[in-house]
């Protein structure tokens, strides 16, 4: 294959994929109200229970103060808690509230199912197959990243 049509194909590939899973994520979201950025910033949460302002940024790939006054929003519907750090006032603490766990429970169960019904007719091996091409097409291009990263 040629060097430019693989470049071509990852870049098609990869926003069909954020497309699709944007559409997806957004059609769940707006059934509680939030949009797909606010949606990830909870699925974080609820992955990692506890973050900074900062991790959170990292933890999504937005910037801090995109990630304050989201989460601003999320706090005024009752979904997220914001409280200083004991240890260090400066520190800012994000965590889902009882409302924000349950609503995004609810958004992965319904996700999850939706999943396993496509997966049903699917072998593993597709599957398997399938993630090892994403890991090693996450792997080049990290290491196109780390090379481009010394580089300046």
């Amino acid at each position: 294959m040629e060097i430019d049509e693989f470049k071509k194909l990852i870049i098609s590939y990869t926003k069909k994929i954020t497309d699709s899973s944007d559409d997806l994520f957004s059609s769940l979201g707006s059934r509680y109200g939030i949009t797909v950025m606010q949606l990830r910033l909870l699925m974080e949460l609820h992955n990692c229970e506890r973050h900074t302002i900062g991790s959170l940024a990292g933890g999504i790939c937005m910037a801090g103060a995109n990630i304050s006054s989201m989460c601003k929003r999320l706090e005024q519907q009752g979904l997220l808690h914001k409280k200083r750090d004991p240890k260090d006032e400066r520190v800012v603490l994000i965590s889902l509230t009882k409302k924000g766990e349950k609503t995004i429970t609810e958004i992965d169960s319904y996700f999850n199912e939706r999943i396993a019904e496509y997966m049903s007719g699917v072998d593993d091996d597709t599957f398997i197959t399938i993630i090892n091409g994403m890991e090693k097409l996450n792997s080049l291009l990290q290491s196109i990243a780390a090379d481009e990263e010394k580089k300046t």
